[in-house]
């Protein structure tokens, strides 16, 4: 491979320096600087010609022994020769810490040739021709100097000695420029920083930053849905494939406290008492093998045949016959059992005293003896003496007219309250059976309570207890039930179901109806649009999902203004398909 050797002039800058290097014909490049030249003492200046270098596709070798330029020449992994015969190789921290101890040497020398001025005067003399010797003048030396290249040869020193005059006269500008350049080496510096900070801005914005989300809009067609069902209370007789659905009744309690207005009334004055007869006639004959009884348990009520009143035996009392005695205890007479038949024939009665109290108290329920009385069973009744005692005295108690009022006051008060609390407090995943809701009393409790007195400076309160109920029937199973029931072509999806309601509830034991609309639309799903779009640009994107068949329109958002291109990666891509609105 011929190489090219550029010998660098102490007043040329990194612009002199960059536009050699871009200018020189052949693919391999010696640079050849000055001694104590400065201008590749630069970390950045180096790294400026290891990239002109790699643009141009060049390869460049420093030809120099200064161990601060080596050492440049390391951090830019540029390679590095002694002289033009030596074989260039990429620096290392040795060759940095040779090419010191090389100087070391030879500044030592230079000391000692002070200290002996006639020798170092020899020496001088020695080397005031080589020292003396510009590079335009090195580049016509022999091939045993040290400066020439052993490898095809160098260019020849005739267009050397040509450009040297041009040479000389870039100096002049080219010292302006170089302290132009170090005037402003700090904003170089910073510039150069400020370029790496913006590459790295430059990626975050074009491979993190970009994301893309895309709202397809879908046209559907509105079905009209409407099948009867049927209900079970039972989870496990659920069946879908025949239309039996599972409902549930939730339920939910809610206390109540209000004012209740008594307007019972209740006579709490002492109680009418006395005696009744009670008196039943028989044949003995006709029972003989039989017997008979009257019997008169506690208890039993007897009726006034004028007043009505009702008056309650407060002992039992019974008399009897059992068939077998030879003797009859009649009011009328013993009748023998073993006498003759016609003794037989006549009648015997049989009558027992009880001792009764008026049914509530009052003087209304005061009698006097020999009143009228509806028979008992088939008894006769009567009171031989009166029956007296009772004491009027009318007090306020609540009554079960008071108690269904308040029930109804309150149902109508809480009832929708109620149903509303109830609604709110169901699962997205069920359907009300809002026909089916229903708000009922199930305990009250008054203060006072019922049938006690109310004093007249009281306010009595009832405390209600309410239960609401309401059924409801699971959404999937409804929604596995329209599959079932609707017919959707191949090529078709149902994108969503309207409300499902019940019609025509008449009990959780009966037949409904189920009503909703299901929206149908073409088969589009997010794998197949991922797929189109990953990579495209946003306008390219436009077009080809709008050319799918059933979509109406397509909305691109991008995460930020410069993003014009849907990224590759699907992590950073949305898709979201909507039904359009009717």
């Amino acid at each position: 491979m011929n190489k090219e050797v550029i010998y660098l002039e102490s007043e040329d800058d990194i612009t002199d320096i960059l536009t050699k290097l871009q200018q020189a014909e052949q693919k391999l490049v010696a640079l050849v600087p000055p001694k104590k030249a400065t201008i590749l003492r630069s970390a950045v200046n180096m790294k400026l010609v290891a990239r002109v270098a790699k643009e141009c596709e060049k390869v460049v070798v420093i030809v120099t022994a200064d161990p601060a330029i080596v050492k440049m020449a390391m951090g830019a992994k540029i390679p590095v020769a002694k002289n033009l015969q030596s074989r260039p190789v990429v620096p290392t921290e040795e060759n940095v810490k040779a090419a010191e101890a090389n100087l070391q040497m030879i500044d030592e020398d230079l000391e000692d040739d002070s200290e002996n001025p006639e020798k170092s005067s020899l020496k001088d003399g020695k080397n005031a021709s080589k020292a003396s010797k510009t590079p335009s003048e090195a580049a016509h030396a022999k091939s045993g100097d040290t400066l020439t290249l052993t490898e095809d040869g160098l260019e020849n020193a005739s267009k050397r000695a040509s450009e040297e005059k041009s040479k000389k006269q870039k100096a002049k500008n080219a010292a302006a420029a170089n302290s132009f350049f170090e005037k402003y080496r700090k904003w170089i510096a910073i510039g150069s920083a400020a370029a790496v900070v913006l590459i790295i801005v430059l990626v975050w914005a074009f491979v993190f930053a970009p994301a893309v989300k895309i709202t397809v809009a879908i046209s559907s067609t509105p079905n009209n849905f409407a099948e009867t069902i049927h209900f079970t209370t039972d989870p496990n007789a659920e069946n879908i494939d025949e239309g039996i659905i599972y409902a549930e009744q939730i339920s939910a309690d809610s206390t109540y406290k209000t004012d209740i207005t008594a307007t019972g009334k209740d006579d709490r004055g002492e109680k009418a008492t006395g005696r009744l007869t009670v008196s039943s006639t028989f044949t003995p004959y006709a029972v003989v093998d039989k017997g008979f009884a009257l019997n008169v348990p506690a208890g039993t009520r007897f009726t006034s045949e004028t007043t009505g009143l009702v008056y309650i035996a407060t002992e039992s009392k019974s008399k009897s016959w059992d068939g077998d005695e030879p003797t009859i205890p009649c009011d009328n007479g013993t009748i023998s059992a073993t006498g003759s038949l016609s003794s037989l024939n006549r009648q015997c009665v049989f009558s027992v005293v009880v001792d009764v109290e008026a049914e509530k108290a009052g003087e209304v329920y005061d009698v006097a003896s020999g009143a009228k009385w509806l028979p008992y069973q088939a008894a006769t009744v009567a009171n031989g003496t009166p029956i007296a005692g009772g004491t009027t005295n009318m007090v306020k108690v609540i009554s079960d007219d008071d108690i269904e009022a308040v029930k109804e006051i309150q149902l109508a008060e809480h009832t929708e309250g109620g149903k509303e609390d109830l609604l709110s407090s169901l699962k997205d995943d069920v359907i009300p059976i809002e026909s089916s809701f229903k708000g009922e009393v199930t305990d009250v409790k008054t203060t006072p309570a019922r049938d006690e007195e109310v004093e007249e400076d009281v306010t009595p309160t009832a405390e209600l207890k309410i239960t609401y109920s309401i059924y409801v029937i699971d959404k999937a199973s409804v929604e596995a039930f329209i599959k079932k029931r609707i017919s959707v072509p191949d090529d078709q999806k149902i994108y969503s179901y309207g409300e499902p309601y019940i019609e025509r509830f008449s009990g959780i034991e009966n037949d409904a109806r189920l009503k909703t609309t299901v929206e149908t639309g073409p088969t589009v799903t997010e794998e197949t649009i991922l797929e189109k779009v990953k990579g495209k640009k946003t306008g390219e994107v436009q077009s080809l999902l709008r050319s799918i068949n059933g979509v109406s329109s397509v909305n691109i958002q991008t995460s930020y203004f410069w993003v014009w291109s849907v990224p590759t990666d699907p992590n950073r891509i949305t898709i979201d398909l909507t039904v359009e609105e009717r």
